[in-house]
């Protein structure tokens, strides 16, 4: 039943096109549902965080500006830091192997 609600009602497949995917297909089909959704929900996070920026900008101290980053940092964002490895890094690390 969960295949069901997943295929007619979150991907919005007809049964004949539901029934007619492979596992796989029907995998990637709702894994690229979750990350389009996830997509959408951190672009409407970070529009709020700019518009935040935007409205706290009069009330800041003269001269000194409020970036969105200075309010808060999101998860997704720390985790892109961490995994960001430059060429040059990677190419030296293997290179003392």
């Amino acid at each position: 039943q969960r295949v069901e609600e997943l295929g007619l009602g979150l991907l919005g497949l007809s049964p004949y096109s539901l029934y007619s995917l492979t596992f796989e297909e029907f995998g990637n089909a709702v894994k690229g549902k979750n990350e389009q959704f996830e997509l959408q929900e951190r672009a409407a996070w970070e529009r709020a965080r700019w518009q935040a920026a935007v409205m706290l900008s009069p009330h800041a101290r003269k001269g000194s500006q409020i970036k969105p980053k200075d309010l808060t940092t999101f998860a997704w964002e720390k985790v892109e830091k961490k995994n960001s490895v430059s060429g040059f890094a990677l190419l030296k690390a293997l290179a003392k192997k």
